[in-house]
């Protein structure tokens, strides 16, 4: 397994692949906006984007089959908004539903998490 991370000032990424295959790559940017996962200019990151269902924190966000993209406010003088993007490849494809639930179970744990680590207020 390797592990490639990087941190700057406007976000962090981290890509962990598993025997020379890319597994996970998550990826958190700093934003002064709100971004709309569902809107057209968002559309290129996904394939089948679905939105994704009722948040257990503010923002919102859409699926593809392969990745995740939330929006949610962050709410400090630096940073207004967080945009939390997870690219997760699945080896073997053959079960996009179980994939799909996998990578939302993540981002629902996952999202608040960063937001806590970053001391947003909202």
């Amino acid at each position: 397994m390797t592990d490639t991370s990087v941190v700057t000032k406007s976000g962090s990424n981290c890509d962990v692949s598993v025997d020379g295959f890319p597994v996970v790559s998550p990826i958190v940017e700093q934003a002064d906006k709100f971004y709309d996962s569902m809107s057209k200019g968002e559309s290129f990151r996904f394939e089948i984007r679905k939105k994704t269902d009722s948040l257990p924190f503010d923002g919102s966000g859409a699926m593809g089959d392969k990745n995740v993209m939330i929006s949610t406010s962050c709410g400090l003088p630096e940073v207004d908004h967080l945009v939390v993007l997870l690219t997760a490849r699945d080896k073997d494809g053959k079960d996009t539903g179980k994939h799909r639930s996998d990578m939302e179970r993540f981002m629902r744990d996952f999202v608040p998490r960063v937001k806590k680590a970053m001391a947003c207020s909202a």
